[in-house]
């Protein structure tokens, strides 16, 4: 499932999380109706807080104090933040970043029972938007983590830029879209245009699309020489066997 790349992207439905082994307690599940973050979500901010200048800092908990609505992907691999104020998003009144474009915050690495996952918080209109995990969290929702935690920001948000810095498009593609227009029905990205995704498999860049069904991605971490195809948005990327042509061939039958 994708999260849209441009605006307050779509709404997941919350899900429920899940002890190491998949042993979820009935308090855990009440907790979570309780309280605003979990465990991993409050580690996970935490960890960004600590490695931000005193600038940044002031204006990061003014945005995390105004949060009302925590949604996550199924396998919360994407877990969005909302200020919802009657009913609707509403960040207004909230100190905000000068940097208004949508670009990737600030990255955390950690381990649980010495598996390593990797968190991404993205911005996005100037408000800190979502945590993008690899591989899923969800069964170590509420575990602790192991020592050794890294953090660091990605991009300074006080800089006044509106623009979204370029993805890294493989040659690959960046080759195959140079002598073939888009299929009817596809919509082809380059530097500019792409965007990313997460899934159990890691972190991908959506390369192309076919009204949101149909996807041709990138994966960027763990990261591969190869390109990878999704039949669905609630699918599972494969890798592509033979040739990019070979699976718009087979679109168009």
């Amino acid at each position: 499932m994708l999260l849209a790349h441009y605006g307050e992207r779509a709404i997941f439905a919350a899900d429920r999380p899940f002890l190491p082994r998949g042993v979820m307690t009935i308090m855990q599940r009440l907790s979570l109706l309780q309280r605003r973050f979990s465990p991993l979500e409050e580690r996970l901010i935490t960890a960004v807080r600590e490695v931000l200048p005193p600038q940044v800092q002031s204006i990061f908990d003014a945005q995390v104090a105004a949060i009302s609505l925590v949604q996550r992907h199924p396998l919360w691999t994407e877990i969005a933040f909302y200020c919802r104020r009657n009913g609707k998003v509403d960040w207004s009144g909230v100190p905000m970043f000068p940097r208004t474009g949508e670009f990737r915050f600030a990255k955390v690495r950690f381990t649980v029972e010495r598996r390593p996952y990797k968190a991404t918080l993205t911005c996005i209109g100037g408000h800190i938007f979502d945590f993008a995990i690899a591989p899923s969290p969800k069964v170590t929702a509420f575990a602790e983590w192991d020592t050794g935690v890294s953090a660091r920001m990605l991009f300074d948000p006080l800089t006044v830029d509106s623009g979204r810095p370029p993805e890294p498009i493989p040659a690959l593609w960046r080759e195959f879209i140079t002598r073939r227009p888009p299929p009817s029905g596809w919509t082809f990205h380059d530097a500019g245009t792409a965007y990313r995704t997460t899934f159990d498999e890691g972190e991908f860049l959506v390369l192309a699309e076919r009204e949101g069904d149909e996807f041709i991605l990138h994966r960027i971490e763990p990261a591969a020489s190869i390109l990878f195809y999704m039949k669905s948005h609630d699918g599972t990327p494969g890798s592509i066997g033979g040739t990019i042509d070979d699976i718009f061939r087979e679109t168009e039958k």
